[in-house]
């Protein structure tokens, strides 16, 4: 017998079985009249009652999983609205991680908001410190380089907590570009333009790969995706641009106060010789921009102190950064470059969690840039979908 799982359902089947026991009733009458026509009013009587008195037993007693009388009880109690899951429990998805020399893997289980528990599930790592900077680290294919961090991290203490994924209900997710004019190559002849480096608009440039990363993720869980595609007019001067696009910052949050990941979509940019640097990987024959994050940490750019309150989130934004590289490496092996540290927080200080990422360099085609933000956003639906 299937899972009744509502209280309606109940009703249907004690329905069901009260047509049956009609129909049975009056089969069983007409028979037993007959072929006992000659006995007394009385002794019919006694004979039916008693009959029926053993069938029904019988039926209630290998019924339900045998469970009999008890069972319909037990089955009604369990659909009570008293007894059903409270609506007001949120169950959110949390992300712990087994590391060892060879990678980083993560663990994925549904609790309880507040639920306590470890972030690591499994170390068997040698070594798990960030050394200071400049220096690089790597656990298998996960990589990190720092040219800016003056201390040493630790991987344990980073992942003392799990990275835990709230419901999306009534919640958004913001993209947003702080050099929005980032382009991308169009053929393979403008890779040896080394004038020409960014692409105003909506085509060929990271707002393009913006455009493709929320389509990705709304076509897959209908999240509501915030893409503000403010060109800031101080271009490419790193500080300046990161001040005004704060200012825009505040008065998204200011409008939308649900907004549970913000995403900052960037492309890098080096030189191969005579032309722009644009390194590939392929899959099932397709080629793909390599992706890289950047994780800006606490220090405080005006005090160049650290502190907890300049970046709240930096250490949730690291275990999303790691769990976003074990999936985009499983399905395109490769396809991730590495975690580069930052001190000042980069504006990953407004949600809960922050992604500053690199699609590619000014030397790929747009092309390529746009298969990985497609692949991107497949990897965020899985995670918050």
């Amino acid at each position: 017998m299937h899972n009744i799982t509502k209280k309606t359902d109940f009703k249907v089947l004690v329905s069901l079985f009260a047509v049956e026991a009609i129909i049975l009733i009056v089969m069983l009458f007409v028979a037993h009249f007959s072929v006992n026509g000659s006995i007394g009013h009385t002794n019919l009587h006694s004979e039916f009652s008693g009959s029926m008195h053993n069938i029904c037993t019988n039926v209630l007693e290998n019924s339900l999983g045998g469970k009999g009388v008890s069972g319909f009880s037990s089955l009604y109690k369990e659909n009570t609205v008293e007894n059903a899951p409270s609506v007001n429990e949120e169950m959110c998805k949390f992300y712990t991680f087994n590391l060892s020399d060879v990678g980083i893997t993560s663990n994925m289980l549904r609790a309880k908001k507040n639920t306590q528990m470890s972030g690591i599930s499994l170390n068997t790592a040698t070594n798990t410190v960030i050394a200071p900077a400049k220096s690089d680290f790597a656990l298998g294919k996960f990589k990190v380089h720092n040219d800016y961090v003056r201390e040493a991290l630790d991987l344990e203490e980073i992942l003392a907590k799990p990275l835990v994924i709230e419901p999306m209900d009534n919640s958004s997710i913001l993209i947003y570009h702080v050099h929005a004019s980032e382009g991308y190559c169009i053929t393979d002849s403008d890779k040896y333009n080394l004038r020409s480096h960014t692409i105003v608009g909506e085509e060929h440039n990271v707002v393009a790969a913006g455009n493709i990363l929320q389509n990705a993720i709304t076509s897959r869980t209908g999240i509501k995706v915030l893409h503000d595609k403010t060109l800031f007019p101080e271009g490419l001067e790193s500080s300046v641009s990161y001040n005004n696009a704060a200012k825009k910052l505040d008065e998204i949050y200011a409008e939308n106060k649900n907004i549970k990941l913000q995403v900052d979509v960037h492309r890098n940019a080096a030189e191969d010789g005579n032309k722009k640097y644009g390194p590939t990987v392929e899959a099932n024959g397709v080629k793909y921009a390599q992706i890289s994050f950047v994780i800006g940490l606490d220090w405080d750019p005006v005090t160049g102190d650290r502190n907890d309150s300049v970046n709240p989130y930096w250490e949730d934004n690291f275990k999303l950064c790691m769990l976003m590289i074990e999936k985009l490496e499983e399905k395109v092996p490769g396809i991730c470059r590495r975690i580069e540290l930052r001190r000042n927080p980069y504006n990953q200080n407004y949600a809960e969690n922050s992604l500053l990422t690199e699609i590619g360099f000014a030397g790929n085609l747009s092309t390529e840039a746009d298969r990985t933000a497609e692949l991107f956003g497949e990897v965020l639906s899985e995670i918050y979908g």
